[in-house]
């Protein structure tokens, strides 16, 4: 595959096999707020509601995250979960391969990944009950299955809201994708949405609403905040105006901070660097990834489509999908740990469920949707690595032992960053919501 083909793949964003029409999330890019008339800022912060004290604290971990989201659903099968000894109905054409760690075994595809094995660890046993894209990817962005009454908040925004804004920078930040579900605010309300950063691939990068807009210069900018200020004074008793100081504010210091705007700055890492991660858009997302972490942003994530593989899964995997997410997660994980952010950084590789085990009939084949058994992948953060945990039985068909639920997930994530799983959050109408949906931290990690 030539890097035109792989550019191609690269910008294949969540575009599953259900043919989703999904909603739009709030886009908090900077100068769309500058730039919005009064009228429409202020109906537009009206449904940002002001963050609720929480009933419980839980103790401070200064731990950022970058998710690698692999959106459509990844093989278990064909990536961390493979198996040698199961019919070729099952194994497909895949061999298996040793790694580092003693036992471990990957997909022959990942040889890279095999290499740091331990530093990261698989947790093979995650199950959940829905095969749907949509309900599937709230789930795990979320720990909490969707609900027609109520949008709960993704980590992403959780995190955001507990740690805030540093140096200027968004607290979460979403690259190559943000269609889908599960990864936006919720009912924590607009100020927590993600602020887009695009693909750090295109060759003349420039983050989307960055840069202050044609005719509008600092002196103009100041201008206006200066008026939005003192109507905001005139109207205090308004709870709409009075929250759009914070919301103004951060908008304000991301488009006049030139230190901000260097962590986007792509460019300035050398070449060799960059060939590291691959020059692809998920490598050069992972590399913006680490360099946003580096730089004081919380949360950052990496949505990598076309896991939807109901057809041409094997093509798809090997001439595509695999050696560009070796590569890229590979050099991530390896670069934080030489620069000593490992500790301090939680990556975690995943999709909304795994894929069946056994091969369908199609012409092209495929595996198709199976949220019984799938491979979540975690490392940094101050979680073990060399590590597996849990089984699927010998078809990959469930776990074997130690089944591993979406809100025991939840609730490691959350303990990871110092949050307390059991946090309650009060929602727009009163009702309290915890953190983690009775789910127990996986103590092996730790």
């Amino acid at each position: 595959m030539d890097r035109r083909e792989l550019e191609q793949l690269g910008s294949y964003i969540d575009r599953t096999c259900e043919g989703l029409t999904r909603r739009q999330l709030l886009k908090v890019g900077a100068v769309s707020f500058l730039g919005l008339g009064l009228t429409e800022f202020l109906a537009l912060k009206a449904g940002a509601d002001t963050p609720q004290k929480p009933k419980s604290r839980g103790a401070t971990r200064d731990v950022s995250v970058i998710l690698l989201w692999m959106a459509g659903g990844p093989s278990h099968v064909d990536t961390f979960d493979p198996k040698p000894d199961a019919p070729e109905t099952i194994r497909g054409p895949f061999e298996a391969i040793k790694t580092v760690v003693p036992g471990m075994l990957l997909s022959e595809h990942l040889p890279r990944l095999a290499k740091v094995a331990d530093r990261f660890s698989i947790l093979r046993s995650v199950t959940h009950g829905d095969g749907a894209h949509e309900r599937a990817q709230h789930y795990m962005q979320t720990g909490y299955l969707p609900i027609p009454t109520m949008e709960f908040p993704s980590y992403g925004a959780v995190l955001a809201r507990e740690r805030g804004m540093a140096n200027s920078l968004p607290a979460y930040v979403t690259l190559l994708g943000r269609d889908g579900e599960g990864y936006g605010p919720g009912f924590l309300g607009g100020s927590y949405s993600p602020f887009f950063a695009g693909n750090p691939n295109d060759g003349d990068y420039r983050v989307p609403d960055l840069p202050m807009p044609e005719g509008v210069n600092r002196r103009r900018l100041d201008r206006r905040r200066a008026l939005l200020q003192t109507l905001d004074t005139l109207a205090r008793s308004n709870d709409a105006v009075k929250s759009m100081d914070t919301f103004f504010n951060n908008a304000y210091n991301l488009v006049t901070s030139t230190d901000s705007q260097k962590a986007f700055e792509i460019g300035q890492e050398p070449a060799p660097v960059r060939d590291l991660y691959g020059r692809n858009p998920f490598g050069q997302s992972c590399l913006l990834a680490r360099r946003l972490v580096e730089a004081g942003v919380r949360f950052v994530t990496i949505t990598q489509g076309g896991w939807d593989t109901h057809e041409n899964n094997f093509p798809a995997l090997q001439n595509g999908l695999l050696p560009t997410i070796d590569q890229g997660m590979s050099a991530l994980i390896g670069d934080l740990a030489q620069r000593g952010m490992l500790d301090t950084t939680l990556v975690i590789w995943m999709g909304e469920f795994g894929r069946t085990p056994e091969i369908n009939k199609n012409r092209n084949p495929g595996r198709d949707h199976w949220p019984n058994a799938m491979s979540v992948v975690m490392a940094g953060g101050g979680t073990r690595g060399g590590m597996v945990i849990g089984e699927t039985d010998e078809r990959a068909m469930g776990p074997k032992e130690r089944p591993i639920h979406v809100e025991d997930l939840a609730a490691t994530i959350y303990h990871a960053l110092g949050i307390d799983p059991e946090k309650e959050y009060i929602t727009p109408t009163g009702r309290p919501v915890r953190l983690s949906n009775d789910g127990k931290v996986i103590r092996e990690l730790f």
